[in-house]
């Protein structure tokens, strides 16, 4: 490490943050401090409770995991009064550039001003002390779990897209539907003593997506590919060591699995016949048979590329925060292993940390699995 990477972490961890910019990309910007905005109700709280801000932390997940956030107050006098549980917040977070030489400086692949959280509701409300503090803890408005009533249906010869949004349609919600997974056709799906929420989460396990609702949409989208479920291509970030100030990373052979198996019920011949994702060897059996060749091989594509996915991990703490992250989020390391620089990353979980030791980010990676997957008919049972 530099004696200017060094500086700057030392400075961070002191409170004074740190930013590259154009002109003199390693100086420390006394001027560069974290910003943030909660709303409760369409009520901006922020200066009321500023004095008191012991901590503030979101944490943006992948898919299916609701977001959540989690506020730390003091109440060190006893006159915060308890907020009431089912009300919704909103939280901003960013950085912001303060008068002076710093004034009007353009930050290099690093974000400036406040960067818009979402919406969440209120869920539990803690006071403890000593000291006195008062804990929020929200999650995400609407989320997937709330479709909860148990449900038997069928869907006959239709499609992924003509599924979800008539699930959608019946929760009375928009839907997003990632337009490759729209269009694959479905022979027959039964959703049997089960609730929306289980049912579409299998669906999204079986075609390799992500499924959650977020802002009173219905989002359905693959989760190898890195854009939004709108379709919005996402840019790689890159990150270089000295961005970091704590990093994790692992091998994980899952088995040294070489494929995925999975079995179908073959009316025209009568049997149990298999298809194959990958190679045979060493490869993973999945427990469930399925209704057709079609399902069966989705399903074993899927799993496969879970498994590739999932071989590497990378966790690395960012000593400044990046609001502007978020899971599908591509990026690009360098400065560490080359095997790890030469790996292409996806970020599946962020969470950002605010407290008055600064703004820090800790970023999941996995690796970044291209679709790429063999499969066919491969024996009979």
């Amino acid at each position: 490490m530099s004696e200017t990477q060094a500086s700057e972490i030392t400075a961070i961890r002191a409170g004074l943050p740190v930013v590259r910019t154009t002109g003199n990309p390693d100086r420390i910007a006394a001027n560069l401090r974290p910003v943030w905005r909660v709303t409760v109700k369409g009520q901006d709280i922020s200066a009321r409770i500023a004095p008191r801000l012991v901590s503030l932390t979101i944490s943006d997940n992948q898919g299916g995991e609701s977001d959540e956030v989690e506020i730390v107050i003091s109440d060190h006098d006893g006159a915060v009064q308890l907020p009431d549980t089912g009300d919704t917040l909103t939280v901003a977070i960013g950085w912001q550039l303060d008068g002076g030489a710093g004034q009007g400086a353009q930050a290099q692949n690093f974000p400036l001003g406040l960067v818009d959280k979402g919406a969440y509701t209120i869920q539990a409300v803690e006071y403890s002390g000593a000291p006195d503090v008062i804990t929020l803890r929200a999650r995400a408005a609407n989320l997937l779990d709330e479709l909860r009533t148990i449900k038997d249906r069928s869907w006959h010869k239709t499609t992924v897209g003509a599924i979800v949004q008539s699930i959608a349609v019946t929760n009375k919600l928009k839907a997003s539907i990632d337009k490759d997974i729209a269009v694959r056709k479905v022979p027959h799906a039964d959703q049997a003593h089960e609730s929306d929420a289980s049912f579409l989460r299998r669906l999204g396990r079986q075609m390799d997506c992500l499924c959650s609702i977020k802002n009173g949409t219905l989002l359905f989208s693959q989760a190898r590919k890195a854009q939004t479920p709108s379709g919005k291509q996402l840019p790689p970030v890159s990150i270089v060591r000295s961005d970091g100030d704590q990093h994790r990373w692992a091998r994980a052979d899952r088995d040294s699995y070489s494929g995925v198996k999975a079995y179908y019920n073959n009316i025209k011949r009568g049997t149990r016949s298999s298809v194959m994702a990958g190679i045979s060897g060493r490869a993973k059996t999945l427990r469930q048979t399925f209704a057709s060749e079609a399902d069966a091989l989705a399903a074993a594509r899927a799993e496969w590329l879970r498994i590739q996915r999932g071989i590497y991990s990378f966790d690395i703490t960012l000593a400044r925060g990046r609001a502007d992250l978020m899971p599908q989020r591509p990026a690009v390391v360098s400065g560490y292993k080359k095997q790890i620089d030469e790996t292409p990353w996806i970020i599946t979980n962020v969470r950002h940390s605010l407290s008055s030791g600064g703004y820090t980010s800790q970023i999941t990676l996995e690796t970044h699995q291209a679709e790429g997957v063999d499969g066919g008919d491969e024996a009979t049972e």
